[in-house]
């Protein structure tokens, strides 16, 4: 009973290294082709740009150069910081909403906001790349930072005013109710 237990286990398990090894073998034949078949694309299609009559590819010096460039670094920053603001502002915003709270004109401001920052973007993108950025571009990123913070901080402002709303009379009457309950046990034990 035990031989033939042990003759199926070991059955099994030569069969599931068998079945590994075939399948192993398919997965690394796949990958292999579609490894050949993307390269063999990619050679033709620098072929044909280094073929086309009047257009020259950018060298990879170019790519290379831009991303190596500090400048670059800073406007990437600088971008990065301007939409994480508009981000923030937009997110407190709708935060504000969904909890109907007063939020009056901020989410028409929040959407001309994100419009506005589109502009700045697409400016500050064009001019990372030859390097040419202005201080009026970085005057128009602070200026659409400042406003995100302003709209961020008036919608936290009236999701303050209404959580103290809401908290000032939960807070009284438990209060109230504790120290009644104290009172209460302690007439008890008397």
């Amino acid at each position: 009973m035990v031989e033939q237990v042990l003759i199926a286990i070991a059955v099994a398990g030569i069969l599931v290294v068998i079945t590994m090894g075939f399948v192993a073998v398919v997965v690394i034949r796949g990958v292999r082709r579609r490894y050949r078949s993307a390269r063999e694309r990619f050679a033709g299609l620098r072929e044909s740009q280094r073929n086309r009559p009047g257009s020259m590819p950018a060298p990879n010096w170019v790519a290379i150069a831009t991303v190596g460039s500090p400048g670059w670094w800073a406007i990437q920053n600088r971008r990065h910081r301007m939409w994480r603001a508009v981000s923030s502002a937009e997110y407190s915003v709708g935060v504000a909403r969904r909890s109907d709270v007063a939020v009056g004109d901020l989410p028409m401001l929040a959407t001309q906001l994100r419009a506005a920052a589109v502009g700045v973007d697409a400016v500050l993108r064009a001019s990372a790349r030859l390097g040419s950025h202005r201080e009026e571009d970085r005057a128009n990123c602070d200026r659409i930072e400042a406003a995100a913070a302003d709209i961020h901080a008036a919608a936290l402002s009236s999701l303050r005013s209404a959580s103290r709303a809401d908290i000032d009379p939960v807070v009284s009457a438990v209060h109230i109710e504790v120290a009644a309950l104290a009172a209460g046990v302690r007439a008890a034990h008397r």
